[in-house]
């Protein structure tokens, strides 16, 4: 009867108060596009009853999510009631109901990922042998008698649960299902799951096959298939609900070898507070070879992994900027495959189960440190490569897990933080100011003209027009230090506040296709609907047209 009592009520009260803004629309079926609409917190909680169960107010805000759609006069893709959201095809009818609804957070496009392309580089005999990234990530340097404190949650295309090489008793997987029907989970029709599988946690000492980064088989895996057999591409919105599946089985970190450009605020966002609830996420930092940003792998709380060769070097396909955090090996590296066999690939979704792997490795020997400590250590022991400290090619360098394991031995926090460096700036004619938002230290800018500070946020005025490479330098108290360098640059024409005859871009009006903005003293066009979508990070949303004069 509880729950009775509690379904007639959320019908109740949500019809009095976040679907009766909306009104009716009338839905066409052509011109749609997938969103993901996130309502304000205030508005959900607004219709939640008292005394329920987070199981119960799970269950009321998927339905009232539910209903959100149907008074749209839309049905609901598939709910998302940890972040309060829908997904939903609208139309631009539709839109504008939304626009006149005081409830709604943001509205973005549904971005797409993908399993990212891999080279092929043969396939391996079946004696036993280990990978050469086993040894260079220090694998077999640490016990996992004690990995079965520790679960991976592999998104994948799946996982062949019959392989002689890889564990089939106790691993647990989910589906796909509805919208995105990828198959079972422990069928893998493409293979590349599989092949993420093996690396994690291929089987040692049986004789045959390879061995993976945990060989004991006592680790535990849970498998999402959010890609079917055809590795054909995904939603944001199926990995937000990846993540609560993962963490619904138990899993303390995901391997994720998949990407995409365009990132989602939505998405952002179930990242952000999976990580403050404790799961550790590493993701591909992509394999087109260039200095693009690749999702969920670039947000804040995902670890981007880069790849390297059998030599160290940086892979010619890995993507490389600011986002990168660490690496591991990529290129020719020989696992399990879906045929029963063994194959020999490249990518950086090589690179990252070799990153998660050892993360869940060190983890297992310090269950008590938490998915930050373990992140810190991953990032304080790595092997340096390239430039001194981060850069945008290895990140901190090449993961090791006998250094992490050393270094997590002196306690969780293992010493000093490691220091990072970042910033951001805004410039007004020759005058460019800095905002700091690296971790505490010392610190050293460079303006790039023979001028430095060591304040924390300075402003900096040029003596003349041109662009400079600004470096930040951020040293801890154990000397340990990181670097980063951008590019600024500085006319000596102030730039007005605003493009004539244009209106400033603001964080809370809804925008259709072919609406123009000024922002930053720059002219852009609206190539989607959105609201809150800033035109500096949503490239998928808005265009660059030009500089204000």
């Amino acid at each position: 009867m509880k729950h009775n009592f509690l379904t007639s009520t959320k019908c109740t009260l949500l019809a009095l108060g976040v679907a009766s803004a909306l009104g009716t629309a009338t839905a066409h079926a052509s011109n749609t596009e997938r969103m993901i609409v996130t309502l304000k917190s205030e508005a959900m909680a607004n219709t939640l009853p008292v005394a329920m169960s987070n199981a119960e107010i799970t269950e009321f805000k998927a339905q009232s999510l539910s209903l959100f759609a149907n008074d749209l006069n839309t049905t609901a893709i598939k709910t998302l009631p940890n972040i309060n959201a829908v997904v939903l095809e609208v139309t631009p009818e539709q839109l504008a109901q939304l626009e006149k609804s005081g409830d709604v957070e943001t509205v973005e496009v549904d971005p797409k990922r993908y399993v990212p392309e891999v080279i092929e580089a043969g396939i391996s005999p079946l004696a036993e042998s280990t990978p050469y990234g086993i040894n260079m990530v220090q694998a077999k340097l640490v016990s996992d008698a004690a990995a079965a404190n520790r679960k991976v949650c592999i998104m994948d295309t799946g996982y062949h649960r019959a392989h002689e090489d890889l564990v089939s008793a106790g691993v647990t997987g989910d589906d796909g299902y509805g919208s995105n029907d990828t198959g079972l989970w422990y069928n893998d029709g493409n293979g590349h799951g599989t092949h993420v599988a093996g690396t994690i946690a291929a089987l040692g000492g049986n004789g045959t096959g390879v061995v993976g980064v945990n060989p004991s088989g006592n680790l535990g895996l849970h498998i999402v298939k959010v890609f079917n057999d055809s590795g054909r591409w995904a939603y944001g919105s199926d990995l937000i609900e990846a993540i609560n599946q993962c963490e619904a089985a138990g899993s303390h970190i995901t391997s994720m070898s998949l990407g995409g450009s365009g990132s989602s605020t939505a998405e952002r966002n179930a990242f952000d507070q999976s990580y403050q609830r404790g799961m550790l996420h590493i993701a591909a930092a992509g394999n087109g070879g260039n200095s693009a940003l690749s999702y969920p792998a670039s947000y804040n709380n995902v670890v981007s992994v880069a790849a390297v060769d059998s030599s160290e070097n940086k892979a010619s396909f890995s993507q490389y900027n600011s986002q990168v955090e660490i690496a591991g090996p990529g290129v020719g590296v020989n696992s399990t495959w879906n045929n029963g066999g063994y194959r020999s690939i490249s990518g950086t979704s090589m690179a990252t189960p070799h990153v998660s792997g050892v993360a869940a490795l060190v983890w297992s020997n310090f269950p008590n440190c938490s998915n930050a400590d373990i992140r810190a250590a991953l990032n304080a022991t790595a092997k340096d490569k390239g430039a001194a400290g981060r850069d945008t090619s290895y990140g901190y360098g090449i993961v090791q897990a006998k250094a992490a394991y050393d270094y997590l031995a002196q306690g969780c926090g293992g010493g000093d933080p490691v220091p990072v460096a970042n910033f951001s700036y805004t410039t007004d004619g020759l005058k460019a100011t800095f905002s700091n938002s690296s971790t505490v230290g010392t610190y050293n800018w460079t303006f790039g003209d023979g001028n430095s500070s060591s304040q924390s946020s300075p402003s900096h005025t040029y003596a003349q027009a041109g662009t400079y490479d600004v470096t930040l330098k951020v040293t801890n108290s154990a000397g340990d230090f990181d670097s980063i360098v951008k590019q600024v640059t500085v006319d000596d024409v102030v730039t007005p506040p605003g493009c004539t005859g244009l209106s400033a871009w603001s964080a809370s009006t809804f925008y259709r296709v072919g609406d123009k903005v000024s922002y930053n003293g720059y002219e852009y066009h609206s190539i989607w609907w959105s609201r809150g979508a800033r035109p500096d990070v949503f490239s998928n949303v808005w265009r660059k047209v030009a500089k204000c004069n």
